[in-house]
């Protein structure tokens, strides 16, 4: 009776001590092996630029002629650039969307007020340019302008396959504008 009391105690002891749990190394290469399983492509996302950006420039043509551009980025509107996948690695790139403000004062009056982007020109021109093409910039040229003149200069680029038109816009005394295009690539 004694020893099937010690042997059913050994049995005991030795069911218990195997009670299936996981060694130390096992569980870590389950561990492994299931973040593998759940990441297997990791995806990073870019934006140009990265964050908002805005330009503020003032130009003084005369004393009496002030002319504010303010150049800026979307944050909620960007156009498609590339992607590059690898085996486990997925960069894709986003171009920022960028609009302007002008506004043309004479003698501390606002002459011409007008806010400038891709898509008015698009809604003016039904080519295909104007797919996925954003803003670059818009800048007073000083070399043409004067009290009579305002001149302003616009170039718009396609970030996929760096296609671009520039634009000039002449503004008169009494706010009347005229857009021509001055040249273009792609």
């Amino acid at each position: 009776m004694r020893n099937l009391f010690i042997l059913t105690a050994v049995i005991s002891i030795v069911l218990m001590a195997c009670d299936g749990r996981q060694t130390k190394k096992e569980a870590l290469e389950r561990a492994i092996s299931e973040f593998k399983l759940r990441n297997s492509v990791l995806e990073v996302v870019n934006y140009q630029p990265e964050a908002y950006v805005e330009i503020v420039t003032d130009t003084i043509i005369s004393n009496r002629t002030n002319v504010h551009v303010k150049n800026y980025s979307l944050l909620d509107e960007q156009i498609f650039v590339s992607s590059t996948t690898n085996a486990n690695f997925n960069e894709v790139t986003y171009q920022r969307v960028f609009e302007s403000e002008i506004i043309v004062s004479m003698a501390s009056k606002d002459i011409f007020r007008t806010h400038i982007s891709a898509k008015q020109f698009k809604l003016r021109d039904a080519d295909l340019f104007w797919n996925d093409v954003t803003l670059q910039h818009v800048w007073v040229n000083q070399e043409l302008s004067t009290d009579d003149d305002i001149i302003l200069d616009m170039s718009f680029i396609n970030p996929k396959n760096n296609a671009y038109r520039l634009y000039r816009m002449s503004i008169d005394p009494y706010g009347r504008e005229s857009v021509n295009l001055i040249e273009e690539r792609g």
